[in-house]
């Protein structure tokens, strides 16, 4: 007897404005394939259809009410992780501003899409749009574009790496320090998320890939000697509550000196030991 696969149905929103554009976003961490870059949508919950899935994730993800759906196409991609029927629909009309509700990031796109890498998934629905435009050529870029040269102003140190703080927009909490390398620095600024260079596991390290605790970047800064990048960043945590410290507290930065000793300023806002078992 044959083995049955489960299948997994998923709504996908082709948000279209103009002739040609249409919206991007990326895979948050903590999910299968971050970073990709995809279409939004969501799987379905019980009694839902594509519709109604569709219309509760993108409100949920992007912080919009969409207005009239075109179902479009249907398509089974068969992933690592199991097999996925998606439900493509078209969406011209929402209210409501677009924010990523994850930290994930958003960009509307032309063919040839620019951003780096994209979902199986989203492959075909390129296609669909060239044929669609009569454009030819490739749809989407099949390696990463060449580094920048503003990655050669850093003044990187022997060990190819430079310190990074990360400084909360809006409170200006200074919330922590790490390292990075030039790929760390370049993927933060593909990405728009805080990516560091671990030293004691030798990698990279998306902050909050285990947590889910991710720092949106609005603006990376260089020093006056090149040699330090400062983050503004937007700190995600659970309950609402940014949290950047391994500690579960709001910064790393939570010991301040009074007379001879260091005392704790900060609460312990989560409790980390129950996030990283």
């Amino acid at each position: 007897m044959s083995e049955i696969t489960a299948v997994t149905d998923v709504a996908v929103g082709v948000l279209r404005q103009g002739r040609d554009e249409f919206l991007l976003t990326s895979r948050p961490p903590g999910k299968v394939y971050p970073g990709h870059w995809e279409f939004p949508g969501g799987k379905f919950e019980p009694g839902e259809d594509a519709e109604a899935a569709l219309r509760r994730e993108l409100q949920e993800e992007l912080g919009i009410t969409i207005g009239a759906t075109t179902p479009w196409r249907v398509e089974t991609m068969q992933y690592p992780h199991g097999t996925v029927r998606l439900h493509f629909l078209a969406v011209r009309d929402w209210q409501g501003e677009l924010k990523g509700q994850e930290g994930q990031r958003l960009a509307w796109q032309r063919l040839p899409a620019s951003v780096w890498p994209v979902l199986p998934g989203t492959v075909p629905v390129l296609r669909w749009l060239a044929e669609e435009q009569g454009f030819e050529g490739a749809t989407h870029r099949e390696q990463p574009p060449e580094p920048p040269a503003w990655l050669d102003r850093v003044a990187w140190d022997d060990r190819g790496l430079v310190p990074a703080i990360a400084q909360e927009v809006g409170s200006n909490d200074v919330l922590m320090m790490a390292w990075m390398n030039r790929e760390a620095l370049l993927e933060t600024w593909r990405r728009g998320q805080a990516v560091y260079w671990s030293r004691s596991r030798s990698r990279l390290w998306h902050k909050g890939e285990e947590s889910g605790h991710v720092q949106t970047v609005h603006d990376i800064r260089l020093d006056c000697d090149q040699d330090v990048v400062l983050l503004k960043v937007t700190q995600h945590g659970h309950g609402g509550v940014g949290v950047a410290c391994h500690t579960g507290r709001h910064s790393c930065f939570f010991l301040q000196l009074d007379g001879e000793e260091w005392q704790t300023v900060e609460p312990v806002l989560c409790d980390m030991e129950r996030i990283y078992k």
